[in-house]
């Protein structure tokens, strides 16, 4: 089974989902890679200098990188800057992306920092229920996820066990 959405169509499922917060702006694709604007300021916790800072100078260009499946892990790695703003943002995001990702359940996915980068990894094997919960017509089917791959579109191959 393969499954291939547009950009446009896996945000709109993202953020029926709640996966994606409102903060997140501007989103648009190549391949291999995801392109947006987070206005910082609006993400949950961020501290006041911080918060104020970002709403002075804008939004935070942000960059998702998917860098691939190895074994059964896939990686995708997200880094912010800003035009003007010169600092450290990657506690921030690492943090609004633990936050996301702490709605799923235990073990789907991993965060950490690494070269100024918010790392996620995501367990294939455990992402398969996920899958087969989220689309209809799937509902019912224990899926192997085989490969995933984020950019202009979103393709997810899977099989059924």
């Amino acid at each position: 089974m393969e499954l291939t959405l547009g950009l446009d169509e896996a945000l709109t499922l993202a953020r029926a989902a709640d996966a994606i917060p409102s903060a997140v702006t501007d989103v648009r694709g190549e391949a291999r890679l995801v392109r947006a604007q987070v206005k910082v300021h609006e993400l949950p916790g961020v501290p006041g200098a911080v918060r104020m800072a970002t709403r002075l100078a804008g939004p935070v260009d942000v960059r998702v990188e998917d860098r691939g499946v190895t074994g059964r892990t896939w990686q995708v790695a997200v880094v912010a800057s800003h035009p003007v703003l010169r600092m450290d943002l990657s506690g921030f995001v690492t943090d609004a992306v633990r936050g996301q990702l702490g709605k799923l359940p235990p073990g789907v996915a991993t965060v950490h920092t690494a070269g100024g980068a918010t790392v996620v990894e995501v367990d294939l094997d455990r992402l398969g229920p996920l899958v087969g919960e989220a689309f209809p017509a799937a509902r019912g089917l224990a899926l192997r996820v085989d490969d995933v791959e984020l950019g202009d579109r979103l393709r997810l191959a899977a099989t059924v066990r």
